[in-house]
């Protein structure tokens, strides 16, 4: 490890991670949205130091941070709030592995009264070869159709949704670079390919949330890249640098807010794992 890189670690490590509601409004107002293809995003600035954004904040609604160096300027900001992820029921899947159940059963103890009744059962059960399902799903799926229509009976309110599974998850709001701060980052005298925004995303945001899991059950971290293309240049930063992706079977409540954002996320222990091999590339740069 160069002598560059070890007195900027140490000194990253000393920036404060401060809360937005103790931080003077006249030093967020100061601070300058990230650039993407070359236009300030002013705008998540102004979100950011809204006067609704910042209320959430006093009432503990959300969790709104800024990563300060030692001479008090803002470097990037952030927010995180509690959230959930699920995977979808799918009804279609619990109705196809539970009649194939009863076709198996039917089937094994003979239960069938003519050749046509016969030829039913055993389309029941070729059926699940077009969901890829194992015999284990099979049982799966059928059991949760059972659990299913036994909630229907109980359950009244309509507003309530049924997945098959939820998990613990936080998630990741506005997070962005104080594009003013680049000067300050550039005196430290790092390579270049080390970025300010990727280093303190791993250093800091991640640490944050590992102080949070301390008290709090968490699974997953996901966001909503807003983005205006699918594979944009800033989805593509959070795949690429921080390491987040998609999956067609997690699934997550996206507010009008997030519309035309991109769902992306990743696990806790993942996350946890890639701040540790970041800083061990650091240290071998």
């Amino acid at each position: 490890m160069s002598k560059v890189i070890e007195e900027a670690l140490t000194l990253i490590d000393a920036f404060e991670v401060r809360r937005v509601r103790e931080i003077d409004k006249s030093i967020l107002d100061a601070m300058t949205g990230p650039t993407v293809e070359g236009v300030e995003q002013r705008h998540i600035i102004a979100w950011f130091n809204s006067v609704e954004y910042v209320e959430d904040d006093f009432k503990g609604h959300l969790a709104s941070f800024v990563v300060m160096s030692p001479t008090n300027i803002p470097l990037i900001f952030f927010s995180i709030r509690c959230g959930e992820l699920f995977e979808m029921a799918q009804p279609e899947r619990m109705r196809v592995g539970y009649n194939a159940r009863e076709a198996l059963r039917r089937l094994m103890n003979r239960d069938f009264s003519s050749d046509t009744e016969k030829d039913q059962l055993l389309r029941d059960v070729k059926a699940t070869k077009d969901y890829n399902m194992t015999p284990d799903d099979i049982f799966r799926y059928a059991g949760k159709k059972e659990s299913w229509e036994k909630d229907e009976k109980i359950e009244r309110t309509k507003e309530v949704t049924k997945v098959l599974a939820s998990y613990p998850a936080v998630e990741l709001k506005l997070f962005g670079i104080n594009d003013a701060a680049r000067a300050y980052w550039a005196s430290l005298g790092l390579p270049k390919h080390i970025r300010m925004g990727e280093t303190l995303f791993w250093l800091k945001v991640v640490e944050t949330l590992e102080a949070m899991h301390k008290y709090v059950g968490c699974q997953y971290v996901y966001l909503f890249a807003a983005d205006k293309e699918a594979e944009g240049k800033l989805v593509q930063y959070y795949r690429v640098r921080l390491k987040f992706k998609s999956d067609a079977n997690l699934s997550a409540n996206k507010p009008q807010f997030d519309w035309q954002s991109q769902f992306l996320y990743q696990s806790i222990e993942e996350l946890f794992e890639q701040k540790i091999r970041f800083r061990e590339l650091l240290i071998k740069d």
